[in-house]
């Protein structure tokens, strides 16, 4: 069995999208002949922790050497800690990174990264090293072991990098100091890798290599229960938003739009109910107060992935919101396949790209654009008269869902890493 060498940052204990991809295409490597050894750091400070996910990674029984991280967020100790930041102390702390750290926050832990990597490279017969992406230091930390060792890379971008959304440039300098970075790291790969055409098209423009895309994806073992669990309330018409929000993509107009249906129709207060787990934050709970809205919402706060997956499978309406203004047509979350194994119909705030050209091809899906209250109202009108129908809901299509299955994906890869050490 040929060793991959996974190099990531975002890993359990760890929770969030950014730990799942890694962490799946982990657990179903061994089955098409890879053995995966992971170099990460101590988690450190962290705002979603996840057992679920922890206790899976046991599972596997999979080689994990951690090492010191030397970042800001290990400043207090090499052990997990959970910190929450609003959300626009999240985005001061964003734009504050990127004026001191180029390319990111995580950089120092590339130095103790790279000695482990290095050290495995030598002892367990590497053949091959995987860096998955944000943050963009592991993929320098995959660049310098690949130009000390030889051994081959593959370089996974889950986000755009010069032309990321979340990364706004304090100068025209620090802009151009990226470019640099990103075109001195990825033309070392001996292949990239991202999650959909629009990323892969942005990377290609100023990266000219060969980029594929590996979508993101969902586990069909954390499905196999969802026959049994699309329980919805017998009583009113529940709308689920899993995951946190973005401070520049949040659930106002959603629930702008919601308060004018209730105005027009007092009786949906006692229809509807509206369900979020990852979080609502102080400014949200204000506007829902606000809207009169209150004793509508149930706030599940953060929950682990696998209650997650079964309030998933519970909920009558799953929906997503993209608001970003700045590269929007590049976003595709990483809920959005979790959301397609459910077949559930999916109510998408999203503009032109990537996530709307999803959506259309998984079916059962009723968009509006993300600005647009009285466009966001219709949506929800034509929802509601579908399922007053006995749930007449359109069919997805099932070779599309299929496409998201990470065990195939998994395959996918495999064949990838056959084929470069071939």
């Amino acid at each position: 069995m040929n060793n991959v060498l996974f190099i990531v940052y975002y890993f359990p204990p760890m929770g969030g999208s950014g730990v799942q991809r890694p962490l799946k295409f982990i657990k179903y490597l061994r089955e098409c002949g890879w053995n995966p050894i992971v170099v990460c750091p101590h988690p450190g400070a962290y705002h979603t922790f996840d057992e679920s996910l922890h206790v899976e990674l046991q599972e596997l029984d999979v080689e994990v050497h951690r090492v010191e991280g030397n970042t800001p967020f290990h400043k207090t100790g090499q052990a997990k800690k959970n910190v929450n930041l609003p959300g626009i102390l999240s985005s001061m702390l964003r734009w504050f990174s990127s004026l001191f750290f180029l390319p990111d926050n995580k950089k120092n832990w590339i130095e103790p990264g790279f000695k482990k990597a290095k050290e495995l490279a030598a002892s367990k017969n590497i053949d091959l090293i995987f860096g998955t992406a944000p943050p963009y230091s592991n993929l320098m930390l995959a660049r310098k072991l690949r130009d000390e060792t030889g051994i081959p890379v593959v370089m996974d971008l889950r986000d755009d990098w010069v032309g990321s959304h979340l990364i706004t440039y304090p100068t025209s300098w620090h802009k151009k100091q990226m470019i640099r970075i990103e075109a001195e790291t990825l033309e070392h790969a001996d292949q990239l890798l991202t999650v959909n055409e629009e990323i892969a098209d942005s990377i290609n423009r100023r990266i000219k290599k060969n980029v594929k895309v590996l979508g993101h994806g969902f586990d069909p073992e954390d499905f196999t229960e969802r026959e049994n669990l699309t329980l919805a309330s017998p009583k009113k018409l529940s709308f689920l938003y899993s995951g946190t929000f973005y401070p520049e993509s949040g659930p106002d107009n959603f629930l702008k739009a919601v308060s004018e249906l209730v105005l027009e129709d007092p009786k949906l207060k006692e229809f509807i109910e509206l369900q979020f787990q990852g979080g609502l934050d102080s400014k949200n709970w204000k506007l829902i107060n606000k809207l009169g809205l209150t004793d509508m919402v149930v706030d599940y706060g953060y929950v682990k992935h696998d209650i997650a997956v079964r309030n998933l499978m519970k909920a009558d309406i799953l929906w997503l919101v993209i608001g970003h203004q700045k590269k929007s047509k590049i976003i595709s979350l990483g809920k959005t396949s979790e959301y397609f194994a459910t077949r559930k119909p999916i109510l998408g705030l999203v503009p032109e790209g990537s996530a709307k050209r999803m959506l259309k091809k998984y079916g059962n899906s009723f968009i509006a654009e993300p600005y647009n209250i009285a466009d966001i109202k219709g949506s929800l009108i034509e929802i509601m008269s579908h399922y007053e129908k006995e749930k007449s809901w359109p069919k997805p299509d099932e070779a599309y869902i299929e496409s998201f299955n990470r065990k195939k994906l998994t395959q996918k890869l495999a064949v990838m890493f056959d084929e470069i050490i071939a």
